[in-house]
């Protein structure tokens, strides 16, 4: 090997290295602003992040908006709190979803409302009206199918919010003999 075909050999490794390194470091950047993007957002849940609701013990909506807790080992109501901390320094909008499981004896989504409040019980934007959705009602999400929209809306820097969600059966379920359930997580996501 000659001494110019050592120098593009050397040359061409440099070239080779350098563009190695380069995509490194694309790579990390892109990595780390992701990261950053869904992890200025925590949330904790006080009670279950899966919820069940069985075809048990269909309910008013007037007693739905009040249900408390205490069914949720029974599968009679949903009921969880949670709590969505934005660690940023900048305002950031979030989503409140629910991602339906798939079961296959499974209580259509007509039957299924929902209920999201503040921490005081003061119904956030979309659940102040008379009319109380059901999973069918809310908003499906392009990316997913058995997704469906909650509450969209902003968070400002370093700031906490609480939040209450209630599930139950529609007291326009007739019941049957057969056991039928209805299973969801509660999902947050930014933007």
């Amino acid at each position: 090997m000659n001494k110019e075909n050592k120098k593009q050999v050397i040359f061409m490794l440099l070239v080779a290295v350098f563009l190695f390194i380069i995509l490194i470091g694309i790579f990390l950047f892109y990595k780390n602003f992701k990261q950053n993007s869904t992890d200025f957002i925590t949330t904790s849940f006080e009670g279950p992040k899966t919820i069940t609701i069985s075809s048990t013990l269909p309910i008013s909506d007037e007693l739905g908006k009040k249900l408390d807790g205490k069914g949720t080992k029974k599968g009679i109501q949903g009921y969880t709190e949670f709590t969505i901390k934005n660690n940023s320094n900048k305002n950031i909008t979030y989503e409140i979803c629910i991602d339906k499981e798939e079961n296959k004896k499974e209580i259509r989504g007509n039957y299924i409302k929902f209920y999201l409040t503040d921490e005081i019980n003061n119904p956030v934007k979309g659940f102040d009206t008379s009319e109380i959705p059901t999973y069918n009602d809310l908003l499906s999400l392009n990316d997913s199918p058995r997704m469906r929209l909650v509450n969209s809306a902003k968070i400002n820097k370093k700031e906490t919010k609480k939040f209450v969600l209630r599930a139950w059966l529609s007291d326009s379920y007739t019941v049957s003999s057969e056991n039928k359930d209805f299973s969801f997580d509660i999902v947050v996501k930014t933007h």
